[in-house]
């Protein structure tokens, strides 16, 4: 067998290529919102891709990497890949119909460029270890595999839809018609199946297996590494709430400090049953390949926490504004003017005054400014005649507009925006309780998937510290610790259950108690993890 060389610790190549990872995982969370279910989607795929690039990638260098020309010119390479993950991540649109998908072609390509540079790395080290005939075959299946995948990404490029266009017979102009592509959930199998085999042919050939490699710092130092995009998504939370000029309630600040918990307990979890030493050829690997699954988890719950807090703060600023409007509406006027003018003070001195430099809100506030006069003759004509149906439903018409500019206005200037509406479909304004139940239906999504992966989030840990463990140490005491936590976990999951109770979910919903809910448990987990049994 041959001896290859291991270093004891990540070296600055693989460090540099780690700050790709985390800029590319920072754009691309600052880039797509997720409000829907196709956002979703859209974000655990492209993260899905970039991880097991990285994963790949890392595989090769903790085993087989060594400083040369030749390996300088591969990293070279796979830093460009990464770039071309920047340029994909803004028109990541994965599931919805586009015009062109010229940038889904080029991104195949590079995938396809990835796996080659890959293949020639591994044919390199097979170059040089063939008169070891132990590692011939097991390289030979390594390099098998990664070359078909390159081929699959090069050959799948030219299945997506070319551009197609209707002419107008009249002017003579050409419009690009939308089309819709599933032909990148082929990536998604290609890159789990390579992963799967480059995996498992380290854990039937021991000869090119993990062992002696610093695989676990590795991965610990990349979970390090999203935790630390979780502190960047609360704090730029926090700046959108600091850009209105909002007061601090205690409420949000309840939130911040919970959030800020949640991501220190996180790492306590993970990082207090981290094991240094090797502790066996196919646990370590398998224990490597299940931070896919964690780190998954991990950016939907911090990106999540840092979601509800946004929603806490919109929540504190729509009672105010609704609170102050209904009190300045129930009061009697002589006129209708007077009466505008204080639902006119009302809704800027709450909403209007605080948007913030970037924000647009010119229509919204066209809205409100009509609503203003339609209240004044409104106001007017039912002071005249109570019963005067026309003026009656100008009324509602008028508070309803009012209403919907200001929690437009709120969100809007929190950054949360409503999925957009398909092309060709209904473009005219909604009313305010629709556009209500827009803003809460994306805060349930992200309530229902924040639980469910603070949730999962306990569960691998607690695997990934069974797995770890030494025999020797897997005493009664640590079982217990184990058991509850994946226990907890699974209570996480279950309040996302309360989606479907609608008093409940209103109730929870419209409290203070989500964020601090998951920060208790992470509490009670770590305090568990550290408590002994009487002896």
């Amino acid at each position: 067998s041959p001896a290859f060389h291991h270093h004891a610790e990540a070296t600055t190549a693989e460090l540099f290529y780690d700050l790709f990872f985390v800029a590319n995982l920072t754009t691309f969370t600052s880039a797509l919102e997720i409000n829907s279910s196709n956002t979703l989607t859209a974000y655990m795929g492209f993260f899905a891709l970039l991880w097991l690039t990285w994963y790949q990638v890392s595989l090769y260098d903790v085993r087989f990497s060594a400083d040369s020309v030749f390996e300088r010119v591969a990293k070279a390479i796979h830093f460009g890949v990464m770039v071309g993950f920047a340029v994909i991540g803004p028109q990541w649109k994965p599931g919805q119909e586009i015009d062109d998908y010229k940038i889904y072609k080029a991104f195949g390509l590079i995938l396809m460029v990835s796996r080659i540079t890959l293949f020639c790395q591994y044919t390199v080290t097979l170059l040089y270890t063939k008169k070891y005939t132990k590692t011939i075959l097991p390289l030979a299946l390594v390099m098998g595999s990664t070359l078909v995948a390159a081929i699959l990404y090069g050959a799948l490029t030219p299945v997506f839809p070319n551009i197609q266009s209707v002419v107008d017979q009249a002017t003579g102009e050409s419009t690009p018609i939308p089309q819709m592509s599933n032909v990148y959930i082929a990536w998604y199998i290609i890159a789990i199946s390579e992963t799967i085999v480059t995996v498992a042919v380290s854990c039937i050939w021991r000869v090119i297996s993990f062992k002696g490699t610093h695989m676990v710092q590795r991965m610990s130092l990349l979970t390090l590494i999203i935790l630390g995009e979780g502190i960047i998504v609360v704090c730029k939370s926090i700046s959108k709430i600091i850009k209105n000029e909002y007061l601090w309630s205690a409420n949000v600040v309840g939130q911040v400090i919970a959030s800020v918990c949640i991501i220190y307990f996180l790492y306590m979890l993970y990082f207090d049953r981290l094991q240094e030493e090797h502790f066996g050829s196919i646990k370590q690997q398998a224990w490597s390949f299940l931070h896919f699954p964690l780190h998954t988890v991990l950016v939907l719950v911090l990106q999540g926490v840092s979601l509800l807090i946004i929603w806490r703060q919109a929540i504190d600023g729509m009672q105010m504004f609704y609170t102050d409007m209904v009190l300045w509406e129930s009061q009697t006027y002589a006129t209708g003017l007077e009466f505008a003018t204080a639902m006119n003070e009302s809704a800027y001195n709450n909403v209007f005054y605080f948007i913030p430099k970037g924000v647009d809100a010119t229509k919204e506030i066209k809205v409100a400014e009509a609503a203003f006069y339609t209240l004044e003759s409104a106001y007017d004509a039912l002071t005249l005649d109570a019963t005067n149906e026309t003026a009656l439903a100008q009324y509602t018409d008028g508070i309803n507009d009012l209403f919907y500019a200001g929690t437009k206005t709120i969100f809007t200037s929190l950054s949360v925006t409503t999925p957009k509406k398909k092309k060709g479909g209904d473009s005219k304004s909604i009313g305010f309780e629709a556009l209500f139940t827009e803003y809460v239906g994306i805060f349930e999504l992200v309530f229902m998937y924040v639980f469910i992966a603070g949730g999962l989030s306990l569960i691998i840990t607690t695997v990934l510290g069974f797995i770890s463990l030494p025999v020797h140490q897997r005493t009664l005491s640590q079982r217990i610790r184990l058991g509850l936590n994946a226990f907890f976990g699974v209570g996480l999951c279950l309040i996302s259950l309360l989606r479907y109770n609608m008093d409940l979910k209103v109730n929870y919903m419209s409290s203070d108690w989500m964020i601090p809910t998951i920060c208790m448990i992470y509490f009670i987990c770590v305090v568990i993890n550290h408590v002994s049994l009487p002896k």
